[in-house]
């Protein structure tokens, strides 16, 4: 699986304006542009009617997930411990664990986790994958999200 493209650049037209020759003092009419980053390979869904069309499939695990994204913070993070989630989900405590693990760990070399552990009791979900929120929210976001995965790489470096 490859790494998809989550942001691109667009250029977007805003004006003209009148360029003046410092040696001359001619005027040109100018065209303004200005370079944007902008969020590109992105589907809108609306989660509420999601898990409810997803809720007779649905094993414990996949429950868990979308109470997740339900309950996520404007900083794209779930702040509560695994037994607080348990409780508030009514899924088992084991269940809980073994899923919030399963979620912060990628399958493969290519793959890219769902969930970013901050400490025991709190989460971050990767803004790659999922934000709720504006653009500019988001890139802010992703910079927090990377700088974790730097700190926590040094700590497993350091082990």
């Amino acid at each position: 699986m490859t790494k998809q493209q989550v942001t691109s650049k667009k250029q977007k037209f805003v004006g003209y304006k009148e360029l003046v020759d410092p040696n001359t003092g001619e005027t040109y009419p100018m065209q303004m542009n200005v370079i944007e980053d902008r969020d590109f390979n992105f589907t809108k869904v609306w989660m509420q009617n999601l898990i409810m069309s997803m809720d007779s499939i649905a094993n414990q695990k996949l429950k868990l997930a979308f109470w997740i994204i339900e309950n996520l913070n404007k900083e794209n993070m779930i702040v509560m411990t695994q037994r607080k989630i348990a409780e508030q989900t009514g899924i088992s405590l084991p269940t809980v664990s073994k899923t919030m693990k399963l979620l912060c760990e990628p399958e493969g070399d290519e793959s890219i986790p769902f969930l970013q552990k901050i400490n025991s009791g709190a989460y971050r979900v990767n803004p790659d994958v999922m934000f709720k929120g504006s653009h500019s929210n988001r890139m802010g976001i992703c910079f927090e999200y990377r700088q974790v995965n730097a700190e926590n790489k040094k700590e497993m470096e350091q082990k």
